[in-house]
This record gives C-alpha cells, structure tokens and sequence, in this order.
C-alpha cells in the first residue's frame, strides 16, 4: 500500500510540475550567460510602486509613492529614484492626453520622498518623460496651451471645433528645497512655427519645404483630426552633454528631432533655437511623401553610448519604431539611426530640396524583410542599447522586456507580473500589466556603490521553482531515466544530452548542482534528508524536470 501511495505521489508531482512548467505567465522566462548582467527598473504603468529587479526577477529595492506613474522613472548617481507621477483628478483639466503626468518626485535609496516638484497648470502640463543633467538640473519634457485664436493668428487653418493647441515645450528647472524648482532655461516649439496659408501673418513662407527646420503649424498625420488638442505627442527626451544638445520624439509627427541648447531662453526663441536636425517623416517639411516616412509613432528615443563609461555619446541614435500604420502592416522595429557629422554646430542639408540624412537606419531589429507579426507594440515601450553590444527592448503594452545580441539572438526575457490589482500569481495572466520601458543598470553603477544589492523574492505571487540559470523558457519535457525512485541512499540518474543539472526543493531553494555529459549516469541525493525534490535537466535546447523522493 505503502508503495502504491508512493508511485502516485510520483506520478501527481511529477504531472503537476511538468504542468507548471508549460504554463508561465509572468517573471523571468529566459536569463542567459550572454545577457548584460544589471539590474532593471520596472514601473508599471498602473502602480504606485517601483521596483528594482535583478535579471532573475529578484527585488533589490522598491519604493511608492502616492501616484501612479506618469511615465518615466530612473536611478540617479547617488541612488536615489527620479520618477514622474500622474496628479490625475489634483490636476488642471485642461490638459488629459495620453502620459499625461504633472509631477516629478525623487526618493532616497531608502524610500523617503526627498522632493518633489508640480509642473502644471493652464498653460503648461509635464508628460511622459524627463531627463536629469549631469548639473543636477531637470529636464521637463511639456504640453504648452495655446488658444484657438492664438493659433489662427499664427495662419491655423479654421476649424469649427475651436479646440486649443498643445505643442511641445522644454523646460530646465533646478531643482530646490522640498518642492521647489527655478526656471533657468525653456525652448518651445510654438516659437518656430511656418505657414503658408496667408502671407499676411506671421512665419509666412510660400512653400513649407523653404523652412525644413520649422514646424508646418497645419501639418497633421493623415487620419488625424487637425485640430486634436495634442497636436504633436511628443513622448521622449534625451540630453547629449558632449554636443549641448536636445533630442525629442514627435509621434504624431513621425519623426524624431534635436534642438539647441548652449543658446539662452531668449536666443531659443529666436531662428537660431530652430530645429538642428530631424529625421523619420518629411513630409512634415514638405520633402518628401507618405512613402518617405521612416518612422511610425515611435517612442524613446536616445543617444547610444559608446564607452565603457557611460560618458562617450555617440552620433548613433536609438529608437523603438512602434509601426503603427507601416505600410507592411502594423509591425514594431528597434531602428539605429547615424546622423550625419556637425558643420559649424549644426547638421547640413545636402540642397534646397533634400531631406535631413540618413536615408534610412543603419541597423534593425528584427531585419526589414523579417519584421515578425508577433512583435507590435502599438504604443509606448523603449529599447536601449547595452554596454556589450546588446539591445535591451521593452514591449510596453505586454509588460515584456527582452534581450537580444547583435545576431538577434534572445538571452533575456521578462514579463511584468503586477497590474492595478498587485502582484499576479504565477499561472495567471496579468493583463493591462504595461511598462513605458525597462531600462537596466551595470552592477558596478555608481548609485550602487556601498548599497545592499541582496536580491530578495521575486515579485509574482506563488513563484514557481527557478535556480535563473536556464537559456531557454520551460517549454518542453524529455525523459530522465532514474532508478531507484524513491530511493533510501542515492539515485542513479542518466541524462539523454550534455546539460546543467540542479536538485531543488519543492518551495525552489537550490539544493546542488553540477553537469553532465551525454550519457553520463551519476549517482545522487546522498546528503538529501527524507522528502520530495525536483531534478531540473536543462541546455541550450531542452528542458527537462522529474521528481525524486527519498525516504
């Protein structure tokens, strides 16, 4: 009877953990040797908090705060928590657009809220993203409100809706106090407006393409109404210290674009706070046609980084190509792009009818002729490039991050496991579990230094057993011979393939560990006390698991 019990234990564990393993829904699926080894910072979009997570899923660290995020978050040198945070109802009605936020906060390593700082009100309103320079000063990427007659003053075509205008502001602030922020630097985009609708009002010009470097005022994206309230959707930021240069993501303008920013707030105002560089649509400037975009609502895009110390930029750019209405269907890129070299401190335009260089990106991920209809992201999400070459890529609406080598090889994968509800259990889907990026830091990161980095439990709920050594997600199930199970003194196991071997309990604590050659037939479980284990069998192709009992 005794055995009889035995064999069916065998037998249920071993289908329930087979099960399991084909059914993950959320935490880290894949962490290779070949990915970057750091730690990644997770927002989710519906959450109060943020967590700190090494590549296993492990928490380092998490903070909360009172807001949900609005959309951005990073870690400073020192370690502290840099995040923007939705006001939601506390803010001015005017402005409701997708990313919205208002609020920006920072958090010392511990979690006390160190300052915070309100940028909103009837005129302007912070969104989506914000950039911290290397003099402590902030960044705040903006809606700026104009008036409907403001706007046909300035040669908007008529509209009978008479909405107002939101248009992209930049805004430098330093930071001060508890909650206190000094203007000391803006530019605006309403500054370095064109028009040739009536020659009688400001920024005439007879043909749009004789201003390549203004932004057309009645330029809309076709199927957009001309007179949405947000009239650009920007939705990034970046500072490139080593040029003085801003570059900003226009999504409903298709394309990405760099401003000046060695000029003062009043010189910015001027021609020479003009557009230096812009790429992915001309048709915005009227050079070219639909067939000419390039990009298509993309989102997050920034300067690669080419030193091991993460102070060399590059004139290399990234950014996540979201694909929405590609004319080969709705498929989402990571796109490189190399700007052409700097002439007298800005970037030349090869004649009075060419576009802005480069013709196209100079690397894709996936390749042009293999974009997969798998991977679209409608919105949101981000992709950065890693110090060993690598590209780490967040799906944002999916809540997915990845990573993938230059051979487009995935050695990371990661779903976010919390939603608006909390932490997911493992097995469940998550659901409405998105991310506006992961981006990760190096173990050797500056804001780390002298701070317990001891990973703790993962953030799912009932986590299944996962030593974070596997190249490839628990997808498949082969044999493991072993006799005698169950077993009194040791267990001799053969594998069928050259592999990684680890022996777990059944809440997953790692017991021991070693490889094995094809065909090897070992003998194990010798100091295991009496109970129930796990024997995970795992390479580059294959997974397998199988449970042992000793009694």
């Amino acid at each position: 009877m005794k055995i009889v019990f035995l064999v069916g234990l065998i037998f249920s564990l071993t289908t329930f953990s087979e099960t399991r393993a084909q059914t993950q829904t959320v935490g880290n699926f894949i962490n290779s040797s070949q990915a970057f080894e750091g730690y990644n910072l997770i927002a989710p979009q519906s959450s109060f908090n943020t967590y700190l997570i090494d590549n296993c899923g492990r928490v380092v660290n998490e903070w909360e705060s009172d807001y949900r995020i609005g959309l951005s978050a990073y870690i400073l040198d020192d370690g502290s928590l840099l995040r923007t945070a939705q006001l939601g109802s506390d803010a001015d009605p005017s402005f409701s657009g997708g990313g919205t936020g208002g609020k920006i906060e920072m958090f010392n390593w511990e979690g006390d809220l160190t300052w915070s700082f309100v940028w909103a009100d009837t005129l302007q309103h912070q969104h989506h993203d914000i950039e911290m320079m290397p003099n402590g000063n902030i960044l705040i990427l903006a809606w700026e409100n104009h008036s409907y007659e403001e706007a046909l003053s300035l040669g908007k075509t008529p509209n009978t809706e008479g909405n107002s205008v939101w248009c992209c502001q930049v805004t430098e602030i330093m930071p001060y106090g508890e909650n206190g922020g000094e203007v000391i630097w803006q530019w605006s985009a309403w500054d370095h407006l064109v028009q040739n609708t009536d020659s009688l009002l400001p920024n005439f010009s007879a043909s749009i393409s004789d201003a390549p470097r203004k932004f057309n005022i009645n330029y809309t994206t076709q199927g957009q109404n001309a007179f949405n309230e947000d009239w650009m959707h920007c939705n990034a930021i970046d500072y490139n210290s080593s040029l003085d240069q801003i570059l900003i993501s226009s999504a409903k303008f298709n394309e990405i674009f760099i401003i000046p920013h060695h000029l003062s707030t009043q010189e910015t105002a001027t021609t020479a706070g003009d557009l230096l560089w812009r790429y992915g649509n001309p048709q915005t400037y009227g050079r070219g046609t639909i067939e000419d975009r390039k990009l298509f609502f993309q989102h997050d895009c920034q300067w690669i980084d080419d030193t091991e110390g993460g102070s060399g930029l590059s004139s290399r750019i990234l950014v996540f190509n979201n694909g929405r209405n590609r004319p080969e269907g709705n498929l989402s890129s990571v796109d490189e792009i190399e700007t052409p070299n700097l002439q007298n401190g800005t970037y030349p335009l090869e004649d009075i009818t060419s576009p802005f260089l480069p013709e196209t990106y100079s690397w894709r991920y996936p390749e042009a002729a293999e974009l997969d209809e798998l991977f679209y992201a409608q919105q949101i999400s981000g992709a950065s490039r890693l110090p060993n070459g690598n590209t780490l890529i967040c799906n944002g609406p999916a809540g997915f991050g990845f990573e993938v080598t230059p051979e487009e090889e995935i050695v990371w994968e990661y779903i976010n496991p919390v939603t608006a509800f909390g932490a997911t259990t493992q097995g469940s889907d998550a659901g409405n579990n998105a991310v506006f990026r992961i981006p990760r830091y190096s173990m050797d990161f500056t804001g780390f230094i002298g701070r317990d980095m001891t990973p703790g439990d993962v953030i799912e709920l009932d986590s299944w057993i996962d030593n974070c050594t596997s190249d490839i997600s628990v997808v498949e199930i082969t044999k493991i011979l072993a006799y005698p199970n169950p077993f009194r003194d040791v267990v001799r196991v053969r594998f069928e393939d050259k592999g990684d071997w680890f022996i777990q309990t059944l809440e997953g604590k790692l017991i021991e560990n070693g490889a094995s050659e094809k065909g090897d037939i070992l003998e194990l479980g010798a100091d295991l006390n009496e109970g129930c284990y796990i024997l995970r069998f795992e390479n580059r192709y294959n997974t397998a698991i199988k449970t042992l009992i000793k009694f």
